[in-house]
């Protein structure tokens, strides 16, 4: 009989330190989310980015600096795309 109460009280003790656990690495996981851009500091661009990877192209117009990072594809970071010829197409 006792020996049943000490196997729950345990039980319960060991749950409830496993939630806590779980919990505060839950807690630790949150994020803030980056704060969006004054749209009074975009600045209009014309860059292009290829991805690597993939071959996929991206045109950025605007940014909030003039020298942006690349935006990534495919987990790769994109590379800048210097037009050589821009009366081909």
């Amino acid at each position: 009989m006792l020996g049943d109460v000490l196997r729950y009280g345990l039980a319960i003790v060991a749950a409830v330190l496993i939630y806590l656990t779980g919990a505060a690495m839950i807690r630790k996981l949150k994020v803030d989310p980056e704060p969006e851009p004054d749209p009074a500091n975009v600045r209009p661009l014309d860059l292009r980015f290829r991805c690597v990877v993939c071959g996929a192209e991206v045109v950025m117009t605007a940014a909030q600096d003039d020298d942006p990072e690349p935006p990534r594809h495919c987990r790769e970071d994109m590379v800048r795309v210097e037009e050589a010829d821009s009366g081909g197409r």
